[in-house]
């Protein structure tokens, strides 16, 4: 998947998905932008990911940490894991995450 966003911009892409909630809605969802993030992630342009979406940004190290902790079983990974992955964590994070949906949609803000 990391591939298909390093090749295919998606500002400049027509078959690549639409948000469905922003085209009913107009308001964005809390991953609008996240694929022209990402695509600019991969080509080393953090400044230009965080106008398209900070979250996302902000959420890379966490989604990496997760991933990390569920594969390996080290020792470093394995004391790690009960941080990462505990359930407060989890929620704060779908906290936060609806947090940045209604931040961005309030008028006059543009995070």
């Amino acid at each position: 998947m990391a591939a298909l966003y390093y090749a295919v911009d998606p500002s400049h892409s027509a078959w690549l998905p639409q948000c469905p909630f922003h085209a009913l809605t107009g308001w964005e969802c809390p991953a609008c932008g996240g694929q022209r993030a990402l695509h600019a992630l991969l080509h080393g342009r953090p400044g230009e990911a965080v106008r398209f979406n900070l979250f996302l940004v902000v959420s890379v190290p966490y989604f990496l940490a997760v991933a990390w902790t569920s594969l390996d079983r080290g020792r470093v990974a394995g004391r790690l894991r009960p941080i990462v992955q505990h359930r407060w964590v989890a929620y704060a994070y779908c906290v936060l995450f609806v947090v940045w949906w209604v931040v961005r949609n309030l008028p006059g803000v543009n995070p």
